[in-house]
């Protein structure tokens, strides 16, 4: 009778073990990718950049309201296309006179896990840095937070007449989106 019931014990805490186990973190890193193509307007935008080592950073935290931007040329949308399965196009656009107008060209972005990766650039610039780390941190129905963060990277290229081998540039900062449709 002794050996059932310490057999039933040991049965009972390895199904306790592993309902425990079975129960940690989900993995936080999947997004439902289903929710990121449609625009989204600009709600918020908090970080700091810095321009080289020897500056001070430049922090800032503002706000948007995409739905009544006035004149906030700070307001922006985003409009996002699925390619394929993991590709998408991103055009940026700003609030200036009473309408939405082009911020520079497209992007296409290649998305893996919750991460962005700037694959191409259409016309003079995009809206994301190509050297920028991109994660998405949120991805709702209705909301979505990028933050970008590069650090101590070279900007310009050799070629540009403004190049200097000492200028660095770094960043972190978190752009929260809603959804517009």
């Amino acid at each position: 009778m002794k050996t059932l019931r310490l057999i039933g014990t040991i049965l009972l805490m390895v199904v306790l073990c592993l309902n425990f186990t079975a129960c940690g973190d989900d993995d936080d890193d999947d997004i439902d990718v289903s929710q990121l193509e449609g625009t989204w307007g600009l709600v918020r935008s908090a970080g700091w950049e810095s321009c080289n080592e020897e500056t001070e950073r430049e922090e800032w935290d503002y706000t948007c309201d995409p739905y009544n931007p006035g004149n906030d040329r700070e307001c922006e949308k985003l409009v996002i296309k699925k390619l394929t399965d993991n590709t998408y196009s991103v055009a940026a656009y700003y609030y200036n006179d009473s309408e939405w107008r082009a911020d520079g060209g497209s992007q296409t972005l290649t998305l893996n896990g919750n991460t962005l990766t700037v694959s191409k650039t259409n016309g003079n610039y995009g809206y994301f840095d190509s050297y920028a780390n991109l994660i998405i941190e949120a991805l709702t129905t209705e909301n979505l937070a990028i933050r970008v963060k590069y650090d101590n990277v070279q900007t310009s290229q050799p070629t540009d007449p403004d190049y200097n081998p000492n200028h660095r540039d770094s960043a972190d900062f978190t752009e929260t989106f809603t959804r517009m449709e």
